[in-house]
C-alpha cells in the first residue's frame, strides 16, 4: 500500500511538471516576436515606371534555414519579389506575378544567413495601381533596418 501510494505521487508530480513545462513552451511561443515587412504601392508611389520598394533586415545570428510567410495583393501589369544579399546582390528567393492578385499566400525559404549581412527585400512592379507585401518572419533572429550598414 506504501509503495503504491509513492508510485502514484511520482507520477503525479511528473504530470504536473509535465503540463507546467508546455505552458511555459506554448507561453514562450505565443509571446516570440515577429518581423513583419510590410509594403504598400500605389498608382502615385512614383512617377517612374517599374516601380521599385525594398526593405532592408538582418538576422542576429547565423542561420542555416530561415523560413517567412508572406502574402501578396496586387492590381497591375506585374510584380517580381526577390530576397537579395544586399551587398552581393545574389538573389536568394524570387516569384513573379501577373496581372490582378486578389490575395495570394506564399512561403519564403532562405538558406546560410550570416549575421554579418544584410538582406533586402526588393519588389518591382510594372504599371501597378496598387500592390500591398506583407513578409512576416517567425523568429526572433531577424530585424529590419531603416538605414544600410
Amino acid at each position: 500500500m506504501k509503495k503504491s501510494a509513492i508510485i502514484f505521487i511520482i507520477l503525479v508530480t511528473m504530470a504536473a511538471l509535465t503540463a507546467c513545462t508546455n505552458t511555459a513552451v506554448n507561453s514562450d511561443t505565443a509571446n516570440a516576436t515577429n518581423t513583419i515587412i510590410e509594403m504598400a504601392l500605389d498608382e502615385g508611389y512614383d512617377d517612374i515606371d517599374p516601380f521599385i520598394d525594398e526593405r532592408l533586415f538582418c538576422v542576429s545570428d547565423d542561420l542555416d534555414t530561415l523560413i517567412a510567410q508572406g502574402n501578396l495583393e496586387m492590381d497591375g501589369e506585374n510584380g517580381i519579389l526577390e530576397v537579395k544579399n544586399n551587398k552581393t546582390k545574389e538573389v536568394l528567393w524570387s516569384s513573379t506575378w501577373e496581372g490582378n492578385v486578389q490575395s495570394e499566400a506564399f512561403s519564403i525559404s532562405l538558406e546560410n544567413l550570416k549575421k554579418e549581412d544584410e538582406y533586402v527585400a526588393c519588389f518591382t512592379g510594372t504599371r501597378i495601381n496598387h500592390a500591398t507585401i506583407e513578409i512576416a518572419f517567425e523568429s526572433d533572429f531577424v530585424q529590419e533596418r531603416e538605414k544600410p550598414l
